[in-house]
């Protein structure tokens, strides 16, 4: 099943500079890919790196939980909340 918005979203190929600059950030290095919930938020690439960044503070300075835990409880909330894997 792809991913299909339901909102406006700026493409990966988008000439605005803001943007470009913010998905180039935001790139994950090992899979190459653009975080959702930076896209679903590029229209306003301000709050979308503000957010970006909050939530990797968040990621970098939680305890008691390994990287892989993490991960796994993002994916049962998410499943949780319907988005679409």
């Amino acid at each position: 099943m792809s991913w299909v918005t339901w909102i406006g979203i700026e493409d990966e190929s988008t000439s605005r500079e803001e943007v470009g600059l913010l998905y180039r950030r935001a790139r994950n290095g090992v899979t190459g890919k653009i975080p959702d919930t930076v896209k679903l938020m590029s229209t306003t690439p301000e709050i979308s790196g503000l957010i970006y960044d909050l939530n990797n503070a968040i990621q970098r300075s939680a305890t008691g939980l390994t990287l892989r835990e993490k991960e796994i409880s993002a994916l049962i909330v998410s499943v949780f909340n319907g988005c679409v894997h």
